[in-house]
């Protein structure tokens, strides 16, 4: 795929749902450093708070996300950050040749049970249609 990053979002409007936690927390390990050349996490800091925000397929509305102000995780190899799924965060394209990998682990409510395979299948039936993530927050283009 081509990258142009990940459009500004709430990870809440793709996992809150009937079948699915109510809340849950990511953990974004570095395995490259990630900077704001290479398209960063960006995030707006306490809005985690508000619920969720307006949006369509999961994409923030314009009008809210340019209230907002974003601020720049910048990591390093092996930092981690940790997020809640209210969190507004979205990431520019990476306008370098070099790589910005990082490794996203999702941790819900044991109460809510185990939706590992829930989440996945869901998630497959969304690749047949062409998109890698379940809100339409996916900036870039797949290609073969």
């Amino acid at each position: 795929y081509i990258s142009q990053g990940f459009l500004c979002h709430q990870d809440a409007t793709a996992y809150a749902t009937d079948d699915l936690a109510k809340r849950h927390v990511s953990v974004m390990v570095a395995i490259d450093a990630s900077t704001k050349e290479n398209g960063c996490l960006q995030v707006a800091a306490g809005r985690h708070n508000e619920g969720v925000f307006g949006h369509e397929n999961g994409v923030m509305y314009g009008s809210i996300e340019s209230k907002m102000h974003f601020t720049d995780v910048l990591v390093q190899p092996g930092d981690i950050v940790l997020f809640d799924s209210y969190l507004p965060h979205k990431s520019d394209g990476n306008a370098t040749n070099g790589w910005r990998r990082l490794a996203y682990l999702t941790f819900n409510k044991k109460s809510e049970g185990d939706l590992h395979e829930d989440y996945y299948r869901k998630k497959a039936e969304v690749m047949k249609q062409g998109s890698i993530s379940i809100n339409l927050d996916f900036g870039g283009k797949i290609v073969d």
